[in-house]
């Protein structure tokens, strides 16, 4: 059984496919305009433009609504067949297809074909609009799983090296247990928590990856309890080895990581002085304090 992507998953990258069907169906429908009998989405008269903008705002924000609840709704789940996508966008396209006739019989515009007829013809010409981007989007997302699980085999690749040569290795299990990443301690750099995911950075060779684990952040920093991979902001957990500084400025801790990006991760009050207590303290800045 096919699953989603979990790529796909991510909550911006929904939020993205609404925008990209926003642009993709104006397009489409500046082509279509002649060929429809029950056309009416334009920028002349005023009315029509009222209209059509209405519409519009309709449209997007039942998509961003639909998608949060198809978030909130993935966040529970194992995994997420694709036949549960399919039947969603199903019903996103119905929806949207009976926005779009209510507009029309709103504008008074006489139609020959009954009402079950002219919304499996509407939903038909929805369904065609909104696939069209949404086919390359999946693959586009199944693509990014491939090289993700790729990099990570790498990473464990690497492991097993580190394992001959007796370092201490870490391993990440994902919400349901199973083992996902086993690593060295000196690779990862930090962790990110993002929705229902954490982003692990980590190094590999001399590039910096990452990869998304379907796990909490509260479930890693317990995994990772006497480690040197710590707690510094809520959303952040940061490898002390690999801090290059911790500087103050306008009032606010942040700390700048060793990575050729110099990533900086901010600094928590609540979690300051744990952070001080295990920081070596030449790699603290307090002349850049403002406040």
């Amino acid at each position: 059984m096919m699953n989603v992507p979990k790529y796909f998953l991510k909550k911006k990258f929904l939020l993205d496919t609404v925008a990209l069907n926003t642009v993709f169906s104006m397009a489409f429908l500046a082509v279509y305009q002649p060929f429809s009998q029950t056309f009416w989405l334009g920028v002349t008269p005023v009315n029509i433009l009222l209209c059509s903008i209405a519409f519009y705002v309709c449209c997007i924000a039942f998509l961003l609504v639909s998608k949060e609840c198809f978030f909130r709704y993935e966040s529970v789940k194992e995994e997420l067949p694709l036949r549960t996508l399919v039947f969603w966008m199903l019903c996103e396209f119905t929806v949207i297809a009976v926005i779009y006739l209510a507009f029309t019989f709103a504008l008074g515009y006489s139609l020959n074909s009954s009402l079950p007829e002219l919304l499996i013809r509407t939903t038909g010409c929805v369904a065609l609009i909104l696939s069209i981007p949404m086919i390359p989007t999946v693959l586009y997302a199944r693509t990014k799983d491939d090289q993700e699980e790729i990099r990570i085999l790498k990473l464990n690749q690497a492991a097993d090296a580190r394992r001959v040569e007796g370092t201490d290795l870490i391993n990440l299990f994902d919400h349901s247990g199973v083992l996902k990443i086993t690593a060295s301690q000196d690779d990862i750099y930090f962790i990110e928590s993002q929705d229902n995911y954490v982003c692990i950075h980590y190094l590999i060779g001399d590039r910096m990856e990452n990869y998304m684990l379907r796990s909490s952040t509260q479930e890693v920093e317990k995994a990772l309890k006497g480690t040197g991979i710590i707690r510094c902001h809520r959303s952040y957990l940061v490898n002390i080895n690999r801090i290059k500084v911790l500087k103050h400025d306008k009032g606010r801790a942040v700390i700048v990581m060793e990575d050729a990006a110099g990533s900086e991760i901010p600094v928590s009050r609540g979690y300051y002085k744990e952070l001080l207590d295990v920081l070596v303290p030449g790699k603290i800045v307090k002349n850049t304090r403002t406040s």
